[in-house]
């Protein structure tokens, strides 16, 4: 479960990320996350500098299935399990 409170980027009254495929359950949306990401990390990368930009981009490419901001730059602090990103 991601650890964001009363945030546009959540649907309302929870703590669940809105994401393409409307999922509002935390467990199905993990599941789903960790399929797709894992699908898209076997996929050739983007090149990059390992700067901010390359960092954005990498995120774009593992998460672009899942969320419409993938590899934008959010407007609140979010962590996951404690883990802040």
């Amino acid at each position: 479960m991601y650890d964001a409170v009363a945030d546009d980027y959540c649907y309302p009254g929870t703590t669940v990320l809105k994401n393409k495929l409307d999922l509002t359950d935390a467990d199905e949306l993990d599941a789903f996350e960790a399929e797709v990401s894992d699908a898209r990390a076997d996929e050739e990368l983007p090149a990059g500098d390992l700067d901010f930009a390359h960092f954005k981009a990498v995120h774009g490419h593992l998460f672009q299935d899942v969320y419409d901001w993938a590899g934008k730059i959010r407007t609140v602090r979010m962590s996951k399990g404690g883990n802040p990103f």
